[in-house]
């Protein structure tokens, strides 16, 4: 009888020496896989927070190398045709060039350089001191002769300014004369000290670095912060890697940083972000050092019961009691970190509202601006155009504004911003004169995201083209309404509009109609050099909707059909 109990211990004291084992694994393996999740996540939330900062600075540098591109054509406009020798003792045209050079923070000078490259007129000071631009890169790329991309506007590299001393760079156009020959250069330089004022306000979380280089050569042109303003330091080989891979946009990471670049627009220049992995490691660690020592307290008391249960087969089975408590609090720690995640992503959601809402902002200020711009030029279709583009930026800011207000970013209510935006268009033109009216049959319809801008652009042009276009000035007819499978069936009068979005089954289709004049005879708009109907067909093309036109005598109808989309 004495032998069972010698038999029987050596078995208990293994079962909870294998129990120890299995606790102790238990515990390493939910500690790395709960770190590791929460070390990807971390490193996943920086890459998206990255993303979404060069996506707002890419579309803030946009509207600033416009803006700045526009006084540079104004600056060639009000130079055309003149002697260099009258441009230079011109104080009008300094003046002028000066008011508006006054009205953008971000511009430190306009200059105009002739043929040979010396500088005759500066907004610096009147007369423009002697300085001799012709060995400057921008120069030499604009003298090469027309074609080769010479007339286009172009960037120039960091330089220090031979009259100003003061570090810049240059967005500048050539000056032709009317046979095609190089008359000059006209530029203006751009305070690299006000980008990286603006970039050192976003306050971005971990203190990234923010980058504006050219493209191609990828020179860099503002870095905030550096070391040395002056002389920025250069890309990192991870960033030129990945802009040289991916030129567009994209995001990539190694041990030490990760890099996010956007192309800004039509513009040769890349916005980069890149942060150091280190601090978000740090933050990581930090938000892991409870869980890290709640596993060691666990580890502890598992060796304690461990020791224990070797004195006694009871306290074994405490032991095991114990541990099955402890595991269901592991339970509600990692229900407690999904429920952490869950609020990583409202908040990140809330981010991505804010986002939209200090973007439309910046798209209401830049309709704004064109407004104010159409409204000072002289010239009627200059100012038609600055007005129908600041429409087109207003029609997107809407966008926008849906999108900060919607609960699923994903999709906004497209039947709203229809109806909101031919509101708009039907007050604009009864304030312009005539007798308009909108006439809608809207379905509650929602849209993806990624097409709400294109189809928001495409739904103004078609209405706006309509407004300008359907009636001859001074014209009254009473003619019936036009009925389109559910479209508005009524009594209508001149200058009325039919505006219709419906589904039918899996597409979209939208569709805007007139009693008008029509078309003209052999009109083809796929060959238009209309703006607004190759920003229609283009667009079309992008969402791969079916654009058709019918002439429905009177009047003309536009259809946009656009296909089932795929989800996810």
């Amino acid at each position: 009888m004495d032998s069972v109990p010698s038999r029987r211990a050596p078995r208990l004291e293994a079962a909870i020496g294998w129990l120890a084992a299995f606790g102790f694994l238990f515990l390493t393996v939910i500690t790395v896989v709960v770190g590791v999740q929460s070390r990807d996540r971390a490193l996943a939330g920086a890459q998206d927070r990255t993303l979404a900062a060069v996506r707002v600075l890419a579309e803030h540098a946009a509207r600033l190398f416009d803006a700045a591109d526009l006084l540079v054509e104004f600056a060639a406009q009000e130079t055309a045709g003149r002697p260099w020798d009258e441009i230079a003792a011109s104080r009008a045209v300094w003046e002028k060039l000066n008011a508006q050079r006054a009205r953008l923070p971000f511009l430190d000078a306009v200059w105009l350089n002739d043929s040979t490259g010396l500088l005759r007129l500066t907004t610096v000071a009147h007369p423009a001191p002697y300085s001799d631009a012709s060995d400057r890169e921008a120069f030499l790329f604009h003298s090469r002769g027309p074609g080769a991309g010479t007339d286009q506007p172009h960037i120039s590299q960091r330089i220090i300014g031979r009259v100003t001393n003061k570090a810049t760079f240059l967005l500048s156009r050539r000056l032709s004369e009317p046979g095609g020959g190089f008359r000059g250069m006209a530029s203006v330089t751009i305070d690299p000290s006000y980008l990286s004022g603006f970039y050192k306000e976003l306050d971005l979380p971990h203190e990234p670095a923010t980058i504006l280089a050219r493209a191609g050569d990828l020179d860099v042109l503002v870095r905030e912060p550096d070391a040395d303003p002056a002389n920025p330091a250069p890309l990192s080989a991870l960033a030129r890697r990945t802009i040289q891979a991916s030129p567009a946009g994209g995001v990539a990471h190694d041990d030490a940083v990760i890099v996010a670049h956007r192309r800004v627009d039509r513009w040769p220049v890349h916005v980069v972000v890149q942060l150091d992995v280190a601090p978000v490691l740090l933050a990581w660690r930090r938000l892991m050092a409870p869980y890290a020592a709640l596993a060691a307290a666990a580890a502890l008391a598992l060796v304690a019961l461990s020791i224990f249960g070797f004195r006694q087969a009871q306290a074994a089975r405490l032991m095991q009691r114990d541990l099955e408590a402890r595991v269901r609090e592991r339970t509600a720690s990692l229900e407690r970190t999904v429920g952490e995640r869950d609020a990583a992503l409202a908040q990140k959601d809330l981010l991505m509202r804010e986002v939209n809402h200090r973007i439309k902002n910046s798209l209401q200020v830049v309709s704004s601006l064109l407004g104010l711009q159409g409204q000072s030029v002289g010239d009627p279709r200059l100012r038609d155009h600055l007005l129908e583009a600041g429409r087109r930026v207003q029609a997107i800011a809407d966008i926008h504004q849906l999108l900060y207000r919607v609960d699923d970013i994903h999709f906004i209510p497209f039947h709203d911003y229809l109806t909101d935006l031919c509101r708009d268009l039907e007050r604009s033109a009864q304030a312009e004169g005539g007798d308009w009216r909108l006439e809608l049959a809207v379905e509650p319809l929602d849209v993806p995201t990624d097409h709400a801008v294109q189809l928001g652009l495409i739904a103004n042009e078609l209405v706006m083209n309509a407004i300008k276009h359907a009636y001859r000035p001074a014209v009254r007819i009473t003619a019936d309404a036009f009925t389109d499978r559910g479209e508005a069936d009524a009594r209508t009068t001149v200058n009325t509009i039919a505006v219709a979005l419906r589904a039918d089954g899996d597409t979209l289709r939208l569709s805007v109609a007139d009693r008008g004049v029509g078309l003209p005879a052999g009109f083809d708009w796929r060959r238009s050099r209309s703006l607004g109907m190759r920003l229609i067909h283009t667009l079309s093309s992008q969402l791969g909707a079916t654009l058709t036109v019918e002439d429905t005598a009177p009047g003309v109808r536009f259809t946009i059909v656009l296909p089932p989309q795929p989800v996810g």
